[in-house]
């Protein structure tokens, strides 16, 4: 699990001070990192993650158990990272879209990004948390607030609904290469 800090920093930084400047400076690459990944927007999961962080920060003291810190602080990411993601307009601006820009040829890979941003962001939330953060089904549970059962069928649904996408984007790509071919050999 990325979020591994020692249990000595997260009961000092109760207190607040360096310990707690400490400890947010271990947590905001990872809260950074989740929120990317649920929001595909630097800007939003950098909001997000700011203000995950903050309030980690706040209610740091009302934690009891440390050993329950990455499950806590995930879910309070996570959390934010939904909130920002319902918050966020459904259309952009043409100044956003003609900035954005190609870093390579999609048209024969995989669009894993493309299908998990086609996901409801509950079930993007899963996948990642599953996959990227290495929790199981209990452990999402617990960071997310949901019933272990609900995790479960979200993430079977969500592993449908991926394989679907990429299996589609993969037989678009073989129908894409087979009709090259017979062109050049035609």
């Amino acid at each position: 699990m990325p979020l591994n800090l020692e249990r000595g920093l997260i009961e000092s930084a109760k207190s607040g001070g360096a310990d707690l400047e400490r400890l947010i400076t271990a947590v905001w690459p990872e809260a950074y990192r989740l929120a990317f990944s649920i929001l595909r927007d630097g800007g939003l999961a950098e909001d997000a993650a700011q203000e995950a962080c903050a309030s980690i920060a706040r209610s740091l003291s009302a934690l009891k158990n440390a050993a329950v810190f990455p499950a806590w602080s995930y879910r309070i990411i996570v959390n934010h990272a939904i909130t920002a993601a319902r918050r966020r307009p459904r259309t952009q601006t043409l100044d956003a879209l003609t900035q954005q820009a190609v870093h390579f040829d999609q048209s024969d890979a995989l669009d894993l990004y493309k299908a998990l941003e086609a996901l409801p962001t509950v079930q993007r939330g899963a996948i990642i948390l599953h996959y990227y953060a290495g929790l199981d089904s209990g452990e999402i549970a617990d960071a997310t607030g949901l019933p272990r059962s609900t995790v479960r069928f979200h993430l079977m649904l969500a592993r449908r609904a991926l394989r679907k996408a990429l299996s589609t984007t993969e037989a678009h790509t073989l129908k894409s290469s087979k009709e090259a071919l017979s062109d050049v050999h035609g």
